[in-house]
């Protein structure tokens, strides 16, 4: 087989993909289902966890109990002392109860799941299994929140109305690259979701997200140039040789 040949064919299979792809793309359709995944890394000022620290050293019962005596100058029994500690612990002991012993601190991974329902008909059943458990807030298409006390790792949606949509938070109690590595699965009735994953980056990696749809049709005429010029190429050393 000639170069002359090679050039041919070459340019055909490239065409080729590229009608396929641009079939496939409108023949598809869209998904019932769209849901896109957004994880990020939580910070906190490191003054809310010196409070956190200064409050917990103060309503232990021995500064409490120190504090009320002498105010009382004494003149308290024990046991209404013992109530009154109890009293003024009972809000703060239910504000920094599990899981949150340390405030806000232990849940420093964030994922943000956005459902989209781009079908016609309502979406039954969904389902999200989380890749650990975490703390959950749902909200509807109305701006109804749902939130689950306790940590769980599956989520489950009766249904979202055609072009409806619903937000998911979940705050995880752990490392942020065992979160993004252990995977996550969307389903519903009537099968699985179309998922895209964002997440934050900085410096060259977020420029070139950024431009990335500039970038792959930058490359696509790089590829045609590098084509043209081999079969260009080919063709001038035909010539010569005839």
């Amino acid at each position: 087989m000639s170069w002359d040949k090679v050039g041919k064919l070459l340019v055909a299979v490239l065409i080729g993909l590229m009608v396929l792809l641009a079939a496939y793309g409108l023949l598809r359709g869209s998904p019932r289902l769209e849901a896109s995944l957004t994880y990020a890394y939580l910070t906190y000022p490191s003054q809310f966890s010196e409070r956190i620290s200064k409050a917990s050293e103060q309503l232990k019962y021995e500064q409490l109990q120190g504090r009320i005596n002498t105010i009382s100058e004494g003149g308290l029994s024990h046991d209404q002392v013992e109530r009154l500690v109890e009293m003024a612990q009972a809000p703060y002991t239910q504000l920094f109860a599990k899981p949150f012993e340390a405030g806000l601190v232990d849940h420093r991974t964030g994922l943000l799941i956005e459902l989209r329902n781009s079908g016609d008909a309502p979406v039954r059943q969904v389902k999200i299994r989380l890749p650990a458990k975490g703390l959950v807030q749902v909200r509807d298409a109305a701006g109804n929140d749902t939130i689950v006390e306790a940590a769980t790792a599956q989520v489950e949606i009766p249904a979202i109305e055609p072009a409806g949509a619903c937000k998911v938070w979940v705050y995880f109690d752990a490392d942020y690259t065992q979160i993004r590595q252990g995977g996550i699965s969307i389903s519903h009735a009537d099968g699985e979701a179309d998922v895209q994953v964002y997440r934050e980056v900085i410096g060259f990696p977020a420029w070139v997200a950024r431009y990335s749809r500039e970038l792959m049709a930058l490359l696509g005429v790089l590829a045609f140039s590098v084509l043209g010029l081999g079969y260009a190429c080919l063709a001038r050393r035909n010539l010569r040789q005839a």
